[in-house]
């Protein structure tokens, strides 16, 4: 990376070497002596791996080295394998003994003008490879950069040679050793202090995001099955961890040592194995858990306190006015009935039960065979409810689904009536019809009660509540007063509405909880957006394990395809049932500040009435003693489940990394998604706990303290070397991303008062962006920062929108900067956030782009209609400009998993722009500071915290 200028005229970096610039001329570097780092070194004499931005007028091209091809950029964390050399002219310091070497200088060329080109600032990868890696599997973790602590001496080295390190396992060699994904466990920084003064002077958090059950994206990625049979899977006797490709084995393979807590075991007769000359079992490349990062075992009788329950559904369901005028209730209807094909109904062992509400709780009886008929018992006593019958009301599926779909095709029928003068049409907006309104009343509804109820059903078996709700509970235990008050959203008066009114729905999951019961919410307030108090309701999925989504001011034209598939994602997925989930650490550190949905039993065990793929986790690490006293870093996720066929199960992931001593070890392998995952997690709480204000400064004051520890090890082990003083903001490569996550959290509609304006936000709109945050993974979180910009129209190649023989999926363009001049009025572009996708149609192409559709209302201009028409799957064999742009999007939203994230239309000059705009996140808004700013207001804030410590 060339330099940047930080002072008061800031000059943007230069374009890597090789680059064509706007004019068509090609900038190559003239080779020869220099003061100038090299490449990778990103311009400051000294730590490793790093970008530095430069004074201005010192702007440069990027230098060439031995074997780089020319024309690339050295890619993060690159190692650098030549040896140390003496101080250059101009204070180029020598290398410490045992760091990463750097390689000679060579001369730079000047860019001149070209230096405050915005092109080149910090980012992720543009090119369509680049592009499509982070669509399919997320940020990619960058090179592991060598250690300078050797080993025995606080750190473990492994480093093989300058581009990889070797992995880090002791049970097996490391060429049939298979590392835990990245999409299971992301760590924030991948060397571990050896102690708490290090990690306090480190600054960024530690942690990691787990995703247990997270999808493979390749047959690689599968997860083998182990079963131990009668002997019993072998564990450590002392921290009662598995036994893993970090355990050491010694006495001629009769004893082990753990890799956590280093309690030297014995080794089961079934399970001995003699060592080789090596001191490594002679089968270890054969047993899975000796050679891979994640296994699953197949879990003993002892393992389980009654038989395995049976996969149970009670579909939960609003029948008030506001569900049925709204069309809510008919598409939770219409969903439910498409998945029964797809529920998991193994050894036909599922059950069901449907329970709906209004004032008074309804239940339905379930009769086997092809003639039977639902039957429905009324319980008006809200405040007592009970079980009517214990029979028939949670039935055998396979035995009840003549019966059970012919209710469903009746329920809208039966509460039609529940809609007459329930809505009124609003106005006109854009020449459409406005958004219906419900009338004041119509959706006085006994959530509470009907909860209560499905609890009775489920408690005896376990299992899940699929819940439809579209009005804030009135009636009954569980009512919630309305508290709404939207003016008060970005003051200080707003955090008493973003917690919980009363603990009533907190209590009610605990106790679903230990009768091993989920309760899944599906939100759906009507237009003009009713209040719902999403902050009172959510933890009755969070406590549970649930799930919660929210459709803000439902619009069935809008909403309606995304709630159904919401529905269906959630009933055809596979889950695990009555899980229970722990992580444990090497001895020394401890597991804490757990963030996801679940149940905290005790310090580190989480109860998961149910689990599935799409679901998250964070946790931090803190010290438990001052010092570590040994030279790897061991984390173990295991989580002990029953499968939807009766089976159970341990899901164990490891990761294990170096113990190191250096600061320059952490600061050169930071995990920046990662990094930026864990921020965003604590900025969101913080907004909940302790106000927006102080929310801002949380990622913003770790990156600066950790930046200015960086830039005092510079000068304290480089000294003669200025760096050029104040104006140069030193980023170590691993880093070189963070600021950009950063100013992008900031510009989410959670923390910033711009963004949450343009989408109009209301207060249970924040709540639930509170509450999703808890449970996203990494490659989201990194969405939800810098989004992907994809233009879809014009395509330049005709190969663009179609599938690659080669690698069977579609070809992507090159992406576009977060920038408001990619929006320009002659080209369609896709926006992925992750938990959302926007396309966005120029005016001056809004006719071409939709000439081709087969859609006529699409083609009229409708958004709704333009969605449906891009969600919808084209002819096979076409390849007209709307089909190509259909194949990109569906391979983003298929890529996120099941049917995607929801998507909107938004047409150039309409208000939707604004939500566009604001996602736009490197530009400058009317309270926050453009990317550029952003770098140069960091630089001064680091320069001076520095100084003064």
């Amino acid at each position: 990376m060339a330099g940047m200028n930080l002072g008061p005229n800031v000059v943007r970096p230069g374009p890597p070497m090789g680059i064509m610039q706007p004019q068509g001329q090609t900038i190559q570097p003239p080779q020869g002596p220099g003061q100038m780092p090299p490449p990778g070194m990103g311009g400051y004499g000294g730590a490793p791996n790093s970008v530095m931005m430069q004074p201005q007028g010192q702007g440069q091209a990027q230098a060439s080295y031995p074997g780089q091809p020319q024309g690339q950029v050295p890619y993060p964390g690159q190692p650098h394998q030549q040896q140390g050399y003496a101080p250059q002219p101009g204070g180029y310091p020598p290398q410490v003994p045992g760091a990463p070497q750097l390689q000679q200088p060579q001369q730079m060329a000047s860019m001149g003008p070209v230096v405050d080109d915005p092109r080149y600032l910090p980012r992720p990868g543009f090119d369509s490879d680049s592009l499509a890696t982070r669509v399919i599997q997320g940020e990619p973790v960058p090179a592991m950069a060598p250690t300078a602590t050797a080993p025995g001496q606080g750190g473990v080295g492994g480093i093989v040679d300058g581009a990889s390190a070797t992995p880090l396992t002791l049970a097996c060699y490391p060429e049939h050793f298979t590392p835990c994904s990245a999409r299971h466990v992301r760590i924030t920084c991948r060397t571990f202090p050896n102690n708490s003064a290090l990690a306090r002077k480190f600054a960024l958090p530690l942690g990691c995001v787990v995703q247990p059950l997270a999808a493979p994206v390749t047959e690689a990625d599968a997860v083998p099955v182990i079963n131990f049979g009668p002997a019993g899977i072998v564990r450590c006797r002392r921290c009662r961890s598995y036994v893993n490709f970090m355990c050491a084995f010694t006495d001629g393979g009769r004893r082990w040592r753990c890799s956590l807590c280093q309690f030297l075991n014995d080794v089961p007769s079934e399970y001995f194995c003699p060592l080789d000359s090596n001191g490594r079992r002679r089968d270890a490349h054969e047993r899975p858990e000796l050679c891979r990062g994640t296994v699953e075992f197949v879990a003993p009788a002892e393992y389980m306190v009654r038989p395995p329950m049976s996969p149970a559904y009670v579909f939960v369901l609003d029948v008030t006015g506001a569900s049925v005028a709204s069309g809510a209730l008919q598409v939770a209807v219409a969903a439910i009935k498409a998945s029964l094909d797809h529920m998991p109904n193994d050894g036909e062992r599922t059950k069901i039960g449907l329970i709906c509400f209004d004032t008074a709780v309804h239940y339905y009886m379930l009769r086997p065979g092809e003639e039977g008929e639902p039957s429905c018992v009324v319980v008006p006593d809200i405040q007592d409810i009970f079980l009517p019958t214990p029979d028939d009301t949670l039935a055998n599926f396979s035995e009840c689904r003549p019966c059970f779909e012919k209710l469903l095709d009746k329920i809208p029928t039966l509460y039609a009536s529940a809609a007459v003068g329930a809505m009124s049409v609003g106005a006109s907006v854009g020449g459409r019809p406005g958004p219906k309104a419900i009338t004041v009343g119509a959706g006085s509804n006994a959530f509470g009660a009907a909860v209560k109820a499905a609890q009775f059903l489920l408690e005896h078996n376990g299992g899940k509540m699929v819940c439809l709700l579209c009005s804030r509970p009135t009636l009954g235990p569980g009512a919630i007063k309305d508290r709404g008050d939207n003016s008060v959203l970005g003051t200080d008066r707003e955090r008493p509405l973003l917690a919980a009114a009363e603990s009533h729905y907190k209590t009610l999951a605990v106790e679903l909880a230990r009768f091993q019961i989920a309760a899944d919410l599906f939100l759906c307030p009507p237009a003009p957006g009713l209040f719902m108090d999403v902050a009172t309701l959510s933890p009755l999925a969070k406590h549970s394990g649930g799930e919660l989504k929210f459709f803000g001011s439902f619009d069935h034209g809008r909403d309606g395809q995304f709630l159904y598939e919401a529905i269906c994602r959630n009933l055809s997925r596979e889950g695990a049932w009555e899980a229970v989930m722990r992580l444990r650490a090497s001895r020394g550190v401890r597991c804490s500040g757990f963030q996801g949905r679940f149940f905290l039993r005790s310090t580190d065990l989480m109860a998961l009435p149910h689990c599935d793929e799409d679901q998250a986790f964070a946790v931090r690490f803190s010290f438990d003693e001052t010092t570590l006293t040994q030279n790897h870093f061991v984390v173990q996720n295991a989580l002990l489940y029953t499968t939807s066929r009766g089976e159970r199960r341990i899901r164990v992931n490891t990761i294990a990394y170096p113990v190191v001593s250096s600061l320059s070890d952490l600061m050169c392998n930071i995990d920046s998604p990662a990094t930026a995952s864990i921020l965003a997690r604590i900025s969101y709480e913080a907004v909940r706990d302790r106000g927006q204000k102080d929310a801002m400064g949380i990622p913003t004051e770790h990156l600066i303290n950790a930046l200015a520890a960086y830039r005092q090890l510079c000068q304290s082990q480089y000294a003669g070397s200025n760096f050029g003083g104040a104006n140069q903001l030193l980023l170590p490569d691993s880093m070189r991303l963070l600021p950009l996550y950063i100013q992008g959290i900031l510009k989410t509609p959670v923390i910033g008062r711009d963004a949450a304006g343009a989408f109009g936000c209301r207060l249970d709109d924040k709540s639930f962006l509170l509450n999703e945050m808890e449970v996203l993974n990494t490659n989201i979180t990194s969405l939800l920062a810098y989004p992907n910009i994809v233009p879809i129209f014009p395509l330049s190649d005709e190969s663009l929108g179609t599938v690659e023989e080669a690698t069977n999926r579609v070809r992507l363009p090159p992406a576009l900067p977060a920038l408001n001049g990619s929006l320009k009025t002659d080209t369609v572009i896709l926006i992925d956030i992750g938990t959302r996708l926007f396309v966005w149609i120029g005016a001056a192409v809004t006719a071409a782009f939709l000439s081709t559709c087969d859609d006529e209302l699409a083609r009229q201009g409708d958004p709704y209609a333009i969605a449906r028409a891009l969600l919808a799957g084209g002819s096979e064999g076409k390849t007209s400009d709307f089909d190509r742009a259909r194949a990109i999007v569906g391979m983003v939203r298929r890529a996120k998993g099941g049917y995607g994230p929801p998507l909107l239309v938004v047409l150039q000059g309409t208000p939707t722009q604004a939500m566009v705009e604001a996602l736009m996140v490197e530009d400058r808004t009317a309270q926050q500071l453009s990317y550029r700013e952003f770098l140069a207001d960091t630089q001064k804030k680091v320069s001076l915290r520095a100084t003064k410590t």
